[in-house]
């Protein structure tokens, strides 16, 4: 289980702090749950620590994607008007459909639901996933060290650029 906390004698970890000291014979992992929580939620952190959803975390993009989730769901059961419980729940689960695997996705649940998926909407499906992968690369090479030099080269190249304008033989005459 702590394969993913933070390694080192300066970890917030206690078994991570442990190993790092050369002291995991001596470690005795205390309970901070009772036993029911636990069990309860251990299953649940186990699907959630997996490597493939962490690797979307890479970079510090998290937040984001938080914001994001919890936009798809405003979207369908608005802050602003009273919804239900079974409301939000469907609003949540939509999302969660969206989220993952695109607005194509919600095509499949529809036709499982009866609904015959005519060629617009499917194409309007097409269209917005395909936006929504351009926009997330597009932002995610912004965000990255690649992106931040690709950024620098282009900011020093239009500052000589600059600089060539400004300087020259007989510029001041």
């Amino acid at each position: 289980m702590h394969e993913n906390c933070p390694k080192g004698p300066e970890s917030w970890c206690q078994w991570q702090k442990a190993r790092a000291l050369g002291k995991l014979q001596d470690f005795k992992h205390e309970p901070t749950l009772p036993k029911e929580v636990l069990d309860a939620i251990k299953p649940i952190y186990t699907d959630l620590s997996r490597d493939d959803l962490l690797e979307r975390c890479v970079g510090a993009f998290n937040q984001n994607n938080n914001e994001s989730f919890n936009n798809i769901i405003w979207k369908f059961a608005p802050k602003s008007t009273f919804s239900g419980a079974k409301t939000v729940q469907i609003a949540a689960n939509i999302a969660t459909i969206i989220f993952n695997n695109g607005h194509t996705a919600l095509l499949r649940v529809l036709e499982l639901m009866g609904v015959r998926i005519g060629i617009n909407l499917y194409d309007y499906c097409q269209k917005i996933d395909e936006e929504r992968i351009k926009y997330a690369n597009r932002h995610t090479r912004a965000n990255t060290h690649e992106g931040c030099l690709h950024a620098q080269q282009v900011l020093r190249r239009q500052t000589m650029d600059d600089e060539e304008l400004l300087y020259g033989p007989g510029i001041a005459d």
